[in-house]
């Protein structure tokens, strides 16, 4: 059987290792065949993310031997070599507004060393202008673009957060500026943004975060579990402590534990955690154990603990919610005094804690996607101070 690596988020080293890589290349086909350029998709930490911006290097990075196997290496993509500016924001310190602006302007400096291109000027924005002014076709991929954010927020600072915005702002303006001449852009993101935010200057961008058709690229869908996995489910099967001896039983349970995770109301295709799978399959016991705690999709969690009042309601009953207000999330509005259940909803989902479970249209019903995700968020809520008598309703 192929190995399982779980923090790696190189496509290039698991392709070459020999590793386990669940074929996500036929979304890529699909995002780079069509005439929209510009790409958003927002999904929970833990969910692949970094991966695919990985894959989209490679890929337009020219390396075609890496994709010989997959699906899009046995397409008509021609595999041509751009020049790639790829950023990762989850690094960008947010210490001190200072310390932000340097790490973004090392991260700026860096893909202008890897491509050949000199600056002269000193402030994001400016030095984002003066590559793209002196590249052919770029290709910008961007991962966890919220996160400084998120973090700064999370840190209760609502002045870093405001200025780290406007940095954000200009930035975003100077790539929409050059959209005409940029062969391909690719944002991820765990949650989403209204336009008072930095998306304001992004209004070209197609968001795929809940297009039917991209329902699986992110997360395992029960065909690549079955598919993939197949080795290593016959390998617990076989534990002398596994609790079940057949095989639909142990696969209705994991579904159960890992799965249910839907992001489209307009598909019914539903995903396992890949992260909690791979280290599930990974570990030598047969039990089912609790692994995306480990990740930092907690943070974006205990924002709301620490400023909302009404969740305990929430895991009450099952939440019906209008469609519409999952298509974009304020992340500044998480330090106003008081979060409203049409925020808290939301970032509750773009965290990964809900999911849709049912919808007919313009309303979904939210609920827990698993035991996994229940048993993490009930401990969190009975841990924090909640005062009862200001619940929002």
């Amino acid at each position: 059987m192929k190995g399982i690596v779980t923090g790696l988020k190189s496509f290039s080293q698991i392709i070459e290792d020999g590793n386990i890589y669940v074929d996500k290349t036929g979304y890529v086909y699909r995002m780079v065949r069509r005439h929209e350029r510009c790409y958003f998709v927002s999904r929970p930490r833990g969910f692949g993310k970094s991966l695919m911006c990985s894959t989209l290097d490679a890929l337009f990075s020219g390396k075609k031997e890496l994709f010989k196997d997959l699906t899009i290496g046995k397409t008509d993509y021609d595999f041509r070599a751009y020049p790639v500016l790829r950023f990762d924001f989850s690094k960008l310190s947010t210490s001190t507004c200072d310390d932000f602006l340097h790490d973004l302007k090392a991260q700026l400096n860096e893909s202008a060393k890897e491509n050949g291109v000199s600056i002269s000027t000193q402030y994001p924005s400016s030095m984002m202008d003066e590559m793209l002014m002196k590249l052919d076709d770029p290709v910008i991929i961007i991962d966890e673009f919220d996160s400084p954010l998120v973090d700064a927020v999370s840190g209760g600072d609502k002045e870093l957060a405001e200025r780290i915005s406007v940095v954000f702002n200009s930035f975003y303006k100077v790539i929409k500026s050059h959209s005409g001449t940029i062969r391909f852009l690719f944002i991820t993101g765990s949650t989403k943004m209204t336009v008072r935010t930095i998306f304001s200057a992004m209004n070209n961008l197609k968001d795929i975060s809940d297009a039917p058709e991209y329902a699986g690229m992110s997360g395992y869908t029960e065909e690549e579990l079955l598919t993939v996995f197949s080795g290593h489910i016959e390998q617990k099967l076989a534990l002398p402590d596994c609790a079940y001896k057949i095989k639909d039983e142990f696969l209705s349970a994991l579904r159960d534990y890992y799965g249910g995770y839907r992001f489209s109301p307009w598909a019914e295709t539903r995903v396992y955690n890949p992260l909690s799978i791979g280290r599930y399959f990974s570990d030598s016991g047969s039990s089912f154990n609790n692994y995306w705690t480990s990740t930092d999709g907690m943070s974006t969690l205990s924002v709301t603990l620490s400023r909302s009042n009404n969740l305990l309601s929430f895991v009450e009953k099952r939440i019906e919610f209008d469609s519409d207000e999952l298509a974009v999330f304020d992340v500044l509005s998480l330090l106003d005094d008081y979060l409203p259940r049409r925020l808290t909803l939301p970032l509750l989902y773009f965290a990964g804690y809900l999911t849709i479970t049912d919808a007919d249209g313009r309303y979904v019903i939210l609920d827990f996607p698993n035991e996994e995700a229940r048993k993490l968020f009930l401990p969190t809520l009975t841990g924090t101070n909640v005062d009862h008598d200001r619940i929002l309703v």
